[in-house]
């Protein structure tokens, strides 16, 4: 890709200040700054495809039986798979730190970061989710910002075209506060065509939909939610986890256990000084 992108030499006039790019990461940052998204070929392999679908659908019956089909209908929850790390180790560290991914994510939001979900997507065929609407990721947000505070990874599983109900994004739409009117939303949204394996990052703050599952088959996806430290998990894995990857100095801010709330004003100085020491 930067072999390709090293042949283009585009003639401007007038300009003095542009934006160059020395690595892929840089590119896809560009994107996701200009467009809110961007989409990573084969960020799994077949291998990892096909046993991620297997699991997700192991999980996801595991979570009926624990919880019951007519609770999660109930709550708007079927087709969910939720924390799927906390199951399988898999998930965490082919997944949440998946090799392509997380270098990105690195880049744009820092080393200390947390992991605030972690979702699983079964979309059914001509069944209509609630995630058909239109949302930001950080739901309720009607502000902009400088630089990013939460990107989200969105693996495809199962093909994402017109057919299967690809996920839909309006581009730039992170760098306004409201949304658009309906016109302009019908008029300029973009609807992802991509393979099993590929992933999109993008804003958390960009607009986005899923598109209805006409096809035969199920579409799975997987939803990650990165975010700085300042906002709370939806789910707390350090507890999931019972203590496992907390000495792990990256893995131990993702998971959250170095952002968890003091009991106490002792506790708080405790959990300080042991850090101090370690």
């Amino acid at each position: 890709m930067r072999a390709e992108a090293e042949k283009l030499n585009l003639a401007v006039h007038g300009v003095y200040e542009r934006h160059k790019n020395e690595t892929d990461i840089e590119m896809h940052l560009e994107e996701v700054s200009r467009n809110g998204f961007s989409v990573i070929k084969s960020a799994l392999t077949v291998e990892e495809v096909d046993y991620t679908r297997q699991k997700l659908d192991e999980i996801y019956q595991q979570q009926v039986d624990e919880f019951g089909l007519d609770n999660l209908i109930a709550l708007k929850d079927r087709y969910i798979v939720r924390s799927m790390l906390a199951y399988d180790d898999f998930f965490l560290h082919k997944i949440a730190c998946n090799e392509k991914i997380l270098p990105v994510i690195k880049k744009a939001l820092g080393n200390n970061i947390s992991l605030s979900s972690q979702v699983g997507i079964l979309n059914p065929p001509d069944d209509t989710l609630y995630q058909t609407a239109w949302h930001r990721e950080l739901q309720y947000q009607h502000f902009t910002i400088s630089r990013p505070i939460a990107l989200q990874s969105l693996f495809c599983i199962d093909p994402f075209n017109a057919t299967t109900g690809g996920t839909f994004f309006l581009p730039g739409s992170h760098l306004h506060e409201p949304f658009p009117s309906d016109e302009y939303a019908k008029k300029h949204e973009i609807q992802i065509i991509a393979d099993p394996g590929d992933a999109v990052i993008f804003d958390a703050l960009a607009y986005h939909r899923a598109g209805v599952n006409v096809s035969p088959n199920v579409r799975r996806a997987i939803n990650n939610l990165y975010t700085l430290p300042i906002i709370q998990q939806q789910i707390n894995f350090s507890r999931m986890m019972n203590g496992r990857f907390k000495d792990d100095p990256f893995l131990a801010g993702l998971l959250g256990y170095r952002w968890e709330t003091a009991d106490s004003v002792l506790a708080w100085r405790q959990s300080h000084l042991n850090n101090k020491k370690a």
